[in-house]
């Protein structure tokens, strides 16, 4: 009886040990959500390749195949677990599952990889809430490059809504203020050297 509960623990203690060390390698992620333009939603997963493979082909029942060798291997095992990704992706705007799209994968030599997602968004600027379930631990969940927006998420837990602002509502674009600014200064150029032509002239003249 002893001898079978001590298995029972050594055998708990390397699950967990196990997992940990999962949910470990997975700490770094970071998720980005911006409003690239008006109606455009764009979400980045920035993660270790190896460890992301593994634990989508965890969650989608595969049998676990052998470590990728290259970026080219890594980057196709992405692309062909996106559907696991996204089935484990919880994004909602006005309380509506928000439809993500993959648009591209980037593997670097470091093993490194940003998944690049996008969805049209409903309506004008929205609230965003993020859900997932494919990290266990800690991780940072970003509003574009606003660091007063880094929110850190414990695995299935869901963000506090996030103020998806289109960049040309940011602010009045100072565009049309430079184009006019522009012409202005052409302008007075364009008068100035007519006036010193006519001055030339008229000193050759007399």
């Amino acid at each position: 009886m002893n001898g079978a509960l001590c298995a029972a623990v050594v055998f708990a203690v390397l699950l967990a040990n196990a997992a940990a060390g999962r949910a470990h390698s997975l700490a770094s992620t970071i998720v980005s959500v911006t409003m690239t333009r008006p109606g455009t939603v764009h979400v980045t997963i920035a993660a270790e390749a190896d460890p992301l493979i593994a634990k989508l082909e965890a969650l989608a029942g595969v049998a676990e195949s052998g470590p990728p060798a290259t970026s080219g291997e890594r980057r196709a095992r992405l692309e062909a677990l996106f559907p696991t990704l996204r089935a484990n992706i919880d994004a909602r705007v006005a309380g509506e599952p928000l439809v993500l799209e993959l648009q591209d994968v980037e593997v670097d030599d470091t093993a490194q990889t940003e998944i690049h997602l996008v969805a049209t968004l409903p309506g004008g600027p929205q609230d965003l809430t993020w859900r997932c379930t494919f990290i266990f631990g800690a991780y940072q969940l970003a509003n574009g490059d606003r660091a007063e927006d880094i929110q850190w998420l414990q695995g299935p837990q869901t963000s506090a809504p996030i103020a998806l602002v289109s960049p040309h509502t940011d602010g009045p674009s100072l565009a049309p203020t430079l184009t006019r600014i522009g012409h202005s200064l052409a302008m007075g150029a364009l008068v100035v050297y007519v006036i010193r032509r006519r001055a030339s002239t008229r000193s050759v003249r007399l």
